[in-house]
C-alpha cells in the first residue's frame, strides 16, 4: 500500500499516522487557567527533546469545533503545565479525562484523579503518577493546513522532575518494570512493556 497525505482526508492520515507511530509515550497533561480552574488530560504526540536544556515537546490538535483544547489554551496563557507520566494502573482513570468536556470542568474530579500540589508552577501534578514533570513553556509553534491553524507544538523547559523512589532500582537508576509505563496504539489500543530486551551499544 502507498498513502498520499495529499490525497487523503485529514482523519484518514491521523489514523495511518498513529497506527503506525507505536508505540507512543502518554503525556497526562494537568495545566490550570487564568481563574486557577484544573484541567487534565492526555497527549500522544509527545516526545523528550533534549536533555540540555531539559525539554519535552508535545503537539495539541484543536477542538472539534476547530478552536484551541483547554490544554493549550491554559499553557499558552499561563506559560506552565505538568507531564504526568500514565502508569497502567491509571490506565481507565486517563482514558476518561481524554474527552472533550466544557471548558472549566475539572477532568480531575470527574475521573477522581488525586491531586498533589507542584513545587515551582502552579498545574497541580497527578499524586499517583510515578514520575511527574513540572515546565514552562519554552515556545509554542501553531502548525497550518490550508492557512488554518489546526495544531499548536508546545516546546516545554522542565522546571523539576519528580520520582517516586519506588520505581527507582538498587543503583537509583528508574526500573521500566517498576515503572510500567502505559504507551499509546492506533484506535482505541494501548500497550504495555512486555517483555524487555538490552542491547549494548557498540564501542568505536
Amino acid at each position: 500500500m502507498r498513502f498520499d497525505p495529499a490525497r487523503a482526508s485529514s482523519r484518514d492520515t491521523y489514523y495511518t499516522m498513529i497506527s503506525t507511530i507505536v508505540p507512543r509515550p502518554i503525556a497526562w497533561v494537568s495545566t490550570v487557567d487564568p481563574a486557577g480552574r484544573p484541567n487534565l488530560a492526555p497527549f500522544s504526540f509527545f516526545m523528550g527533546v533534549t536533555s540540555r536544556p531539559p525539554t519535552l515537546a508535545l503537539a495539541i490538535g484543536n477542538k472539534a469545533d476547530g478552536g484551541p483544547k483547554d490544554t493549550a489554551r491554559n499553557a499558552i496563557d499561563t506559560g506552565e503545565l505538568v507531564v504526568n507520566v500514565v502508569p497502567v494502573a491509571l490506565a481507565e482513570a486517563m482514558v476518561l479525562t481524554s474527552g472533550e468536556y466544557a471548558h472549566g470542568e475539572s477532568e480531575f474530579d470527574l475521573a477522581q484523579v488525586e491531586t498533589v500540589p507542584s513545587e515551582r508552577v502552579r498545574p497541580p501534578r497527578v499524586a499517583q503518577s510515578p514520575v511527574q514533570f513540572e515546565c514552562t513553556v519554552h515556545q509554542v509553534v501553531p502548525l497550518e493546513d490550508a492557512g488554518q491553524v489546526t495544531s499548536r507544538l508546545i516546546i516545554a523547559r522542565i522546571e523539576l522532575i519528580h520520582v517516586d523512589d519506588a520505581v527507582l532500582d538498587a543503583a537509583g537508576r528508574v526500573d521500566p518494570r517498576r515503572l510500567d509505563p502505559l504507551a499509546r496504539l492506533g484506535g482505541s489500543h494501548y500497550a504495555t512493556l512486555g517483555d524487555l530486551q538490552r542491547h549494548s551499544r557498540p564501542k568505536v
